[in-house]
């Protein structure tokens, strides 16, 4: 008698316990998991979007030293790949520069400046800028 005392007086989780306790700690770890999942993603779209901003403003800086050197030959280009750091051809840029109306020397010239990342439709940033002659 004294054995079977000993084994029913000992404590321990049973199988049952064991499962809700593990429910628990999923019910609870589960939010937190999405939410570093949503982090991570939001931190992703994010240096994506700095490092296109950045090629965007080098592409117009290029732009402006062009129009002061040569206004007339600000012209539109085709869209072509662009690095950024490590990051080769995940981005391309395209330059529109519409032609500006005959006959008024004080208009300004326009030049839009879409980054895009490769294959992409929609541009991930876009600049504008307006540019006038020099003297004018």
């Amino acid at each position: 008698m004294l054995g079977h005392r000993r084994l029913t007086s000992r404590r321990g989780l049973t199988l049952v316990e064991l499962l809700v306790a593990l429910v628990l700690l999923a019910v609870v770890l589960l939010p937190v998991m999405v939410g570093f999942s949503q982090a991570l993603v939001a931190v992703n779209q994010s240096s994506i979007s700095a490092a296109a901003a950045s090629i965007a403003r080098d592409k117009m800086e290029e732009l402006k030293r062009q129009a002061y050197l040569n206004y007339d030959g600000l012209q539109s280009q085709e869209r072509q790949a662009a690095d950024f750091g490590n990051q080769t051809g995940f981005f391309e840029v395209e330059v529109t520069v519409p032609p500006p109306p005959p006959n008024d020397p004080r208009v300004r010239k326009q030049a839009v400046v879409s980054v895009y990342r490769t294959g992409s439709a929609s541009p991930t940033v876009t600049l504008t800028s307006y540019f006038t002659p020099r003297g004018v």
